[in-house]
């Protein structure tokens, strides 16, 4: 039986290649995510050793310098990271070192200027103000780990472009082991407390980015300014665009700190760790693969079909694995927090739905890529913006961190659903609508039973959250499985 499915995938795969943009975004995705997962588990190994040396207030400012280092970094890119993927696409391999060579050194000089006024800003007056702490050793890390890991993000997308797989893997495993390892002995060992957490992020990036360094080897460090600034022109609406993403995650942080305390931003804090789970298992294995093959499926037949087949599955396995994660939260607040985070738990199923939206943003503006209407972006994340902003001054004062949760879950449905709209005005996709409507009745359910019966935070009905992921779990794979397979078919008997 199992020969005979191999031989008829085989036979599909020969007489149609349009499956090839399936299984291609299939097999980088599984391999980015083994990847991903070993990148990220840093994060989840530090959790609990940050949740049991530091302080909530300590960890209030980790997290406001954390969600800062990350804004700058990505305006640092000046959207090179997008604008070389395009480019490597349009021109291939050729003139791969020299692109390269081109956004490295621009990412590298908008990155030390970036990191630089936040070390100025956290040594002077405004910092203390700020950070609400005098203790501020750390601020000369913050310069290195800025240039650090923007021209890390750079470097990867290097390896994006070529779907290097394993070697993205390789560098995943030694960031782990970097990270990790400089973490637990400057923190547990050493005690240096918060500065202990900065160093070791450091330490972490510099061999991090030297490693990629090796992969991505031959680098020409001459740059071609006649390339570079169309580049620039390119990518550039979409620095408004990712600043914005960024801002929509820090905001509710600036509102909680300017209207609470830093006890109730590490308390947020804590939640969104624990949250990245999603990104690690799903969100940033698809985006990886995503950025490789999504300007260069267009050009196979029926590339339509297989663009919306994509974004309706991404849609129900995000809002289903959201789902699944957020029935487990008493678990992963005993594993990664302790009894001084449990106050919040309960807003950890909100920021899952908020992490499962927000991975529609590329797909679904797949019509605005592909036109080159980048420029709608900053338009759309503006908005966004405002709407985050105009909700968290509602919320906050009165719900905290739950008013923090919602009013981001608001702003990113306006933003995905402004995409959608307009990547159907440019580049329309027919979608059955049937899909969109399994994950959204499951949520209600979740919702509904959280609000009336408390089984998603009461540790008593583990096991009936154990059944229901079980039970959801597989009748969606099921379900994906049978509409992949027989699309797969259809298009070869078209063939």
């Amino acid at each position: 039986m199992v020969k005979i499915l191999m031989l008829q995938g085989k036979r599909l795969l020969s007489q149609n290649s349009n499956t090839i943009g399936y299984f291609s975004l299939a097999k980088d995705t599984f391999v980015y995510l083994v990847g991903s997962a070993l990148s990220g588990l840093a994060s989840f190994i530090l959790l609990p050793i940050y949740t049991r040396s530091l302080t909530p207030s300590d960890f209030g400012v980790y997290a406001l310098l954390d969600v800062t280092i990350l804004v700058i970094v990505t305006v640092a890119q000046v959207g090179l990271s997008v604008s070389y993927l395009k480019w490597f696409a349009d021109e291939g391999v050729s003139r791969r070192s020299e692109l390269l060579g081109t956004v490295l050194i621009g990412g590298a000089i908008v990155a030390v200027v970036g990191g630089g006024l936040l070390t100025l800003v956290v040594v002077s007056p405004l910092g203390e103000q700020l950070l609400q702490t005098t203790e501020r050793k750390f601020a000369w890390t913050l310069l290195p780990i800025v240039v650090l890991e923007n021209l890390q993000t750079l470097l990867i997308n290097d390896l994006r472009a070529r779907r290097r797989t394993m070697a993205f893997s390789t560098y995943a495993f030694v960031r782990l082991l970097a990270v990790t390892g400089f973490g637990w002995w400057l923190i547990v060992v050493q005690d240096q407390g918060i500065f202990g957490l900065f160093l070791g992020r450091l330490a972490g990036a510099g061999v991090s980015f030297l490693l990629l360094i090796v992969l991505s080897l031959p680098i020409k460090m001459q740059p071609d300014w006649s390339t570079f600034f169309p580049m620039l022109r390119y990518g550039w609406p979409l620095v408004w665009s990712s600043l914005v993403a960024m801002l929509l995650d820090a905001s509710g942080r600036y509102f909680l700190s300017h209207y609470t305390t830093l006890e109730q931003v590490g308390f947020y804090s804590v939640s969104i760790k624990i949250a990245s789970i999603f990104q690690v298992l799903l969100q940033q294995p698809f985006n990886t693969a995503w950025g490789g093959l999504m300007f260069q499926i267009v050009k196979m037949p029926n590339a339509r079909l297989i663009y919306s087949k994509i974004l309706l599955y991404l849609f129900t396995l995000s809002m289903i694995a959201a789902l699944v994660l957020a029935l487990f939260t008493p678990i992963l607040f005993a594993v990664f927090a302790t009894v001084a985070y449990i106050p919040v738990m309960a807003v950890l199923p909100v920021i899952f739905l908020v992490r499962a939206i927000s991975i529609m943003e590329y797909p679904a503006a797949i019509g605005i890529y592909l036109r080159g209407r980048t420029q709608w972006f900053a338009a759309i994340y503006s908005v966004g913006l405002v709407v985050n902003v105009f909700a968290n001054y509602l919320l906050v004062p009165t719900y905290e961190v739950f008013g923090a949760a919602w009013a981001w879950f608001v702003a990113w449905l306006t933003i995905t659903i402004l995409m959608a709209c307009l990547g159907q005005y440019y580049y329309p996709l027919d979608y059955e609508w049937k899909w969109f409507l399994i994950p959204i009745m499951g949520w209600l359910v979740l919702l509904m039973g959280q609000q009336w019966f408390a089984f998603v935070t009461d540790g008593t009905f583990w096991l009936l959250r154990m059944v229901l992921a079980v039970i959801v779990t597989f009748s969606v794979i099921g379900l994906i499985g049978r509409d992949f397979w027989l699309v797969a078919s259809k298009l070869g008997e078209r063939r």
